[in-house]
């Protein structure tokens, strides 16, 4: 904040933040409370809100349940990144760890992990911006909010024309992001949800979900596509078997159920993570959040009706070019 003097002095004569409402716009009324970010040296024409919760965490009996909204809170400083989702866990050497480490999320890893992280311009071009909701990748087994690559500081401090929300992995993200991000500046009628990889097929099995009511206004899906790697699991063998090694096997559903959101959440993620257990957990086709046959209901219009795009990250695994050492992918 020592430098917010001499920038609002010097205000370029686009912007629509006027002086007096420099330190002030630091700080934003939400739904559920008043979050306060900060200005870093490091893009110091961008404000960063880091770790907003905008769910209750997913513990206890909410652990496999439907999200729950973020219930009222008291002012809070949104100052620092919270911990990526539970994932799995290796110490064996891959070419993330080995060549590009700005993949790998940079936190800790915690059940407690509904946080988004919000980028606003400090002199916007616009009074109201256009919004990118940002999926991140990672094969639904890994990734987060804080891989150095996605963070947008440097992209919005030159461009000053555009509100980014990354998040951690809930759809509620979109409605938060609908209901609240007019108080950072966006344009609730000009979000677009983008994602690449693993981010990139949900981006498309959105936007065969929510068909009458997609909230966004545009989808960009990079390196990815709907049914890509969803399965069919109607007896869900795959949570079967893990409450098999959990010591929730031979359950009536409602019981295996709540044997599971009781277990310690290391235990799960160190079951998950010995190869031996021969687990699968993707995207299930279930009728409403996932479909068997996705290019069938596109001939058919059951997608929503917004701008699309598709790309190819088409250097996407040029990392692996140079490996001297054969790795199992």
């Amino acid at each position: 904040l020592d430098n917010l003097s001499t920038e609002a002095r010097n205000l370029p004569k686009h912007s629509y933040l006027k002086q007096t409402d420099v330190i002030k716009d630091l700080s934003v009324a939400t739904t559920a409370g008043i979050v306060t970010g900060f200005i870093n040296d490091t893009a110091p024409s961008v404000r960063q809100w880091l770790g907003i919760p905008y769910a209750e965490p997913p513990i206890g009996v909410r652990r496999f349940s439907p999200r729950k909204p973020k219930n009222k809170f008291r002012d809070l400083t949104t100052n620092s990144y919270k911990p990526c989702c539970i994932q799995q866990l290796s110490n064996a050497s891959t070419p993330c760890t080995d060549v590009v480490p700005e993949f790998l999320i940079n936190g800790g890893q915690s059940e407690d992990c509904l946080y988004i992280n919000v980028y606003a311009p400090l002199y916007p071009v616009f009074e109201k911006l256009p919004v990118f909701i940002y999926i991140p990748g990672g094969g639904f087994t890994g990734g987060g909010a804080d891989s150095l690559y996605k963070i947008p500081d440097q992209w919005i401090q030159k461009t000053q024309a555009h509100i980014f929300v990354i998040m951690n992995y809930r759809q509620l993200v979109i409605e938060w992001t609908r209901d609240n991000v007019a108080a950072f500046g966006g344009d609730a009628s000009k979000i677009t949800l983008w994602g690449q990889s693993a981010g990139a097929m949900s981006v498309g099995m959105y936007g065969y979900a929510w068909v009458e009511d997609p909230i966004v206004s545009a989808l960009i899906a990079d390196s990815g596509s709907a049914s890509i790697l969803t399965i069919d699991d109607h007896e869900r063998i795959a949570f079967s078997k893990l409450a098999g090694f959990l010591g929730c096997g031979n359950l009536t559903t409602d019981k295996k159920l709540n044997c599971m959101q009781h277990v310690d959440a290391r235990v799960i993620q160190q079951v998950l993570s010995f190869r031996g257990t021969g687990t699968s957990f993707r995207p299930v086709v279930d009728g409403v959040t996932a479909f068997r046959n996705s290019s069938e209901r596109l001939l058919e219009g059951k997608f929503a009706n917004v701008e699309r795009h598709l790309d190819l990250t088409t250097q996407m695994a040029c990392y692996l070019a140079n490996m001297k050492t054969a790795y199992d992918l």
